[in-house]
């Protein structure tokens, strides 16, 4: 079997130094101090620096921390001296292993890092899967999809279908061209449309798939509100990208709708965003629930917590899932946590360029 995105080289210099010292989940600070990059600087108890805080080796043997667009210069490989491949971060979201991503090296990590673990949707499309049942409904439910980026969250509800109901993504909607590239190549019947949403009629999504979608799916740009960066949140253009998701939503009125986020939009300090959220949905119609999951509690090999809205017509028929997998030995006999080498294992060794 042809594993796309799976390459390599061969690293030399003080970069292999760096790898060579560096422990099982060890970072820059841990190195000796001659490798630490310039711009690792310490001040009391306050880190700065650019590249120096990206610089990880996985544990073998554990869950990897979240994947992010950072793959070329920040995961390192828990037993090889190289950096992961986008495949091997490919498998850390559980995206299968022939979806092939397009784009440069570094739209191709932007895609995989930005994605929704395929796993964790999974998940949340197996509730609302068993939402439909409640409404006694079967049969085909077609999705329309907004910032779909790679398909990760797509994927999930794919992989949730069975022979009583089949989730059927019959409208894709993003930005970025490389997103475009990678879900034509892979899943042309979802019927991409690239698109900015401050300009995207909702007349147009109901024309594509023929009537309004049972669901509505999608992750407006995070970057505002991550704890990782400034939280600029509505300061931000980006951050108020939510605000015509929502105009789809009332203009569409699916049965049910999955907004996902970082964890951070609740910590925002210069606006209320949940608050504002719950309101803005409460206008157009919709009861609302929210809950932060974090993706090794399904089943995926990683520590990515996330942020997940559902809003309904009926949400007392909507549960958040249960965790099928847990950190420690537990008494409901659940499966432990997948761990990175447990991920890798079904992988050949890297092509070297």
């Amino acid at each position: 079997m042809n594993i796309p995105n799976h390459e390599t080289r061969q690293y030399t210099g003080i970069v292999l130094e760096r790898m060579l010292h560096l422990p099982p989940g060890g970072k820059m600070g841990d190195l000796p101090k001659h490798l630490q990059h310039d711009s690792f600087i310490r001040s009391g108890d306050k880190k700065t620096g650019g590249p120096n805080m990206r610089l990880l080796r996985l544990e073998k043997d554990k869950p990897s921390l979240t994947i992010t667009a950072y793959i070329f210069n920040k995961f390192v490989h828990p037993t090889e001296d190289r950096y992961i491949t986008p495949r091997e971060a490919a498998v850390l979201q559980d995206f299968p292993l022939d979806y092939e991503f397009k784009g440069t090296l570094g739209q191709i990590q932007k895609q995989i890092g930005n994605a929704v673990p395929v796993g964790l949707g999974k998940a949340l499309a197996t509730e609302a899967k068993r939402y439909f049942e409640h409404l006694n409904r079967s049969g085909e439910i077609k999705i329309a999809s907004y910032f779909s980026g790679a398909g990760g969250f797509d994927l999930g509800f794919e992989q949730a279908s069975d022979h009583l109901i089949q989730f059927k993504t019959c409208f894709a909607t993003d930005i970025e061209k490389w997103a475009e590239s990678t879900i034509q190549f892979n899943r042309p019947e979802w019927n991409f449309y690239r698109a900015d949403i401050t300009k995207l009629n909702p007349k147009e999504v109901k024309e594509i798939i023929g009537h309004s979608p049972d669901v509505i799916i999608g992750g407006p740009p995070c970057q505002p509100f991550s704890v990782a960066g400034k939280q600029q949140a509505t300061k931000d253009p980006l951050g108020i990208l939510y605000r015509d998701y929502i105009k789809h939503v009332d203009a569409l009125q699916p049965e049910i709708v999955i907004m996902e986020n970082v964890y951070g939009l609740a910590q925002v300090k210069s606006a209320n965003m949940i608050e504002e959220i719950y309101k803005s949905f409460g206008e157009i119609g919709y009861d609302l629930t929210h809950r932060e999951l974090m993706a090794a509690d399904y089943g995926v090999p990683q520590k990515r917590r996330r942020l997940f809205f559902v809003a309904a017509k009926n949400i007392r028929y909507f549960q958040h899932p249960q965790p099928t997998h847990c950190e420690t030995e537990n008494l409901l006999g659940l499966p432990l946590y997948r761990s990175v080498g447990e991920a890798f294992s079904i992988l050949p060794n890297p092509t070297y360029k």
